[in-house]
């Protein structure tokens, strides 16, 4: 049956046009500027380091309490912001950037973002702001709220930022060429804009206050509602959300993007990707206060965490079935590509860290882990089991394919993903077994000042394989600094030729 010009019309808008279809999303567009994409992955990737020392001081600090002692900047109760923030903002937030920036075009059939010359100066932009941060916050000047310490004109500033980013993104997309939206699409539209709310809402922006008023700028110790308990309520949902709405949203956008594009498979199922996206929009907001269930919140809201908190597991588990069944037949591919590597170790610790945290959130099992160790193992499941792995492995398959050459080394890139998969290993279960000491001696009432000399040992491999993560990144950033510089592509050359003369004849 003939079909009609004005529905014809009205498919090749809803749908795109059999060129875009056979073409695949955006391969039709063959040469991409990437200019803002790379700034912000090359800074990501100086953070990265400069943050992993933070959190190796404060692992010293946990062995010698007097390590900085009279250093006030080197105290742990500045570092652990800068460390913890850094990790969120400076690191993952400008990874995640660099790599919709990278994406976007390819999946919208564009030369590049609406405005790179806009993505350059945001990047370099939320530079200052972590610059400013670390100085901000190594000089006493914080809200003192957990995950929520910048001082508000920071705040002003990062929201200025996002705003720019979140149009860049926007613009991208209603001028793309391509019109289905693949769901990686869906993610880097929708999560931007999921950070900017939490963000102003959490930091209780509408509250600058006048205690910064000795310099005469307003916005100090402030950023709190007048209730501690509504404070500490909103402070969670904030807290959590960060890592619901931005960093795991943004994770499953890696994901989707990164295996498809590396295994040349197409994801498994889109249906799969709709539940995983729909499931975390509507679940995650409520799973924050699975944290004050020791605390004199209201019962109700306990019980939304906890239920919230189980069902999530409804979506992980959708994301996990569509990540494993893309992955038929291309398992082999684990041991051969590194990137691939880096992210489905990632995945991996992505879907246990989900299990994990849905026991975390009962009462029982919260009474027994909460205020230990095992919770800081649980929060570095995450951020460095979940998200800096996919990260590495993001910036390992990017820039090669960016500046059409190989990395330097391969070596350098097998000890970068050894180094921290041990390290991270010893990281992981040295605070987890920590926090079960703790959590059983205290449910027997043995006191404090008897409890810590038992955590002493494992204190020790905590900081050992921290420098083991260090050392990681380290590798990446010599591995990377010598590919920019180096022309692989001709040393790539130059010994498959010699591989060639010197392999044996078929005679």
């Amino acid at each position: 049956m003939a079909i009609g010009n004005e529905t014809w019309n009205r498919l090749v808008a809803r749908f795109g046009s059999p060129e875009d279809r056979v073409t695949n999303v955006g391969l039709s567009q063959r040469v991409y500027t990437d200019r803002a994409a790379m700034i912000w992955l090359y800074s990501a990737v100086f953070w990265l380091t400069v943050v992993d020392l933070f959190g190796l001081h404060l692992a010293l600090l946990f062995i010698s309490p007097n390590f900085a002692s009279g250093i006030p900047w080197l105290v742990f109760s500045r570092v652990r912001p800068l460390h913890v923030n850094g990790v969120i903002f400076a690191w993952l937030s400008m990874m995640y950037w660099g790599f919709a920036f990278y994406a976007l075009p390819r999946l919208s059939g564009t030369k590049g973002m609406w405005s790179e010359k806009l993505g350059v100066w945001t990047a370099w932009g939320w530079n200052l702001f972590f610059v400013l941060g670390i100085v901000t916050i190594a000089s006493g000047l914080t809200q003192g709220r957990e995950y929520a310490e910048f001082i508000w004109p920071l705040d002003l500033l990062l929201v200025v930022l996002w705003t720019s980013n979140v149009v860049n993104v926007v613009m991208t997309v209603l001028n793309r060429r391509v019109r289905p939206l693949y769901v990686v699409t869906w993610w880097i539209l929708a999560s931007p804009l999921w950070l900017g709310i939490t963000y102003i809402i959490g930091n209780v922006m509408w509250n600058p206050g006048i205690a910064f008023g000795i310099y005469g700028v307003l916005g100090g110790a402030t950023g709190n509602l007048a209730s501690g308990m509504a404070d500490g309520m909103v402070n969670w949902w904030y807290a959590h959300n960060l890592f619901g709405l931005w960093l795991t949203p943004m994770l499953l956008a890696g994901c989707y993007y990164l295996i498809p594009r590396i295994t040349a498979t197409p994801l498994y199922s889109h249906t799969l990707s709709l539940i995983s996206f729909w499931g975390m929009a509507f679940l995650y907001t409520g799973v924050g206060h699975h944290h004050l269930l020791q605390t004199p919140s209201p019962g109700w809201l306990k019980t939304i965490a906890i239920l919230s908190s189980v069902a999530l597991l409804i979506p992980v588990f959708a994301f996990m079935v569509n990540i494993m069944m893309t992955m038929r037949g291309n398992w082999d591919k684990f041991f051969t590509n590194i990137p691939l590597r880096f992210a489905l170790t990632g995945f991996i610790f992505y879907v246990l860290v989900n299990i994990q945290g849905s026991f975390e959130a009962t009462q029982a099992f919260n009474q027994m882990t909460h205020f230990t160790n095992f919770v800081v193992a649980h929060a570095h499941l995450a951020l460095l089991g979940a998200f800096t792995f996919l990260g590495m492995g993001i910036i390992d398959y990017i820039v090669p394919q960016v500046l059409k050459k190989p990395l330097y080394s391969r070596k350098a890139e097998e000890w970068q993903y050894w180094l921290i998969l041990i390290g991270f290993s010893g990281f992981f279960w040295a605070l987890t077994i920590a926090g079960i000491l703790q959590g059983q001696a205290w449910q027997r009432g043995i006191p404090e000042e008897n409890v810590l000399p038992m955590l002493q040992p494992w204190f020790v491999i905590r900081a050992i394989s921290g420098a083991l993560i260090v050392v990681s990144g380290f590798v990446q950033m010599f591995n990377l600094i010598m590919t920019i510089r180096t022309n692989t592509r001709a040393e790539l050359a130059k010994n498959t030729s010699e591989w060639a003369a010197a392999a044996p004849s078929a005679d």
